[in-house]
């Protein structure tokens, strides 16, 4: 056996290494931006595809990659930025006023 075993991290060590909280890990996972296998009760992630989310997304321990793609992910929709467009804000009055008619 002279390959050496890869070294996979918990949730809770990318978390660590980072300086982030737990669910903003988990969050990345979602989102497709790091890499990670799921078994039942466990998510882990290797010490290659965390190497990678460093450097390619913003990260507190090594600073930002690029204004825009950080400035475009804090105020995506899904991010509770600013909306796409005017037609949720719309919609959100047409559901006020039909309940205050009732």
């Amino acid at each position: 056996m002279s390959e050496a075993l890869e070294r996979y991290l918990t949730i809770q060590e990318v978390a660590d290494r980072t300086g982030q909280h737990p669910e903003t890990v988990r969050r990345a996972i979602r989102a497709g931006r790091l890499a990670a296998y799921r078994i039942p009760k466990n998510t882990r992630v290797t010490e290659e595809a965390f190497q990678d989310y460093i450097r390619s997304y913003h990260c507190p321990a090594h600073g930002t990659t690029s204004r825009t793609s950080n400035y475009d992910a804090g105020n995506g929709a899904s991010s509770g930025g600013k909306k796409e467009s005017g037609s949720d804000f719309r919609q959100g009055l047409r559901m006020k006023r039909a309940l205050a008619r009732r």
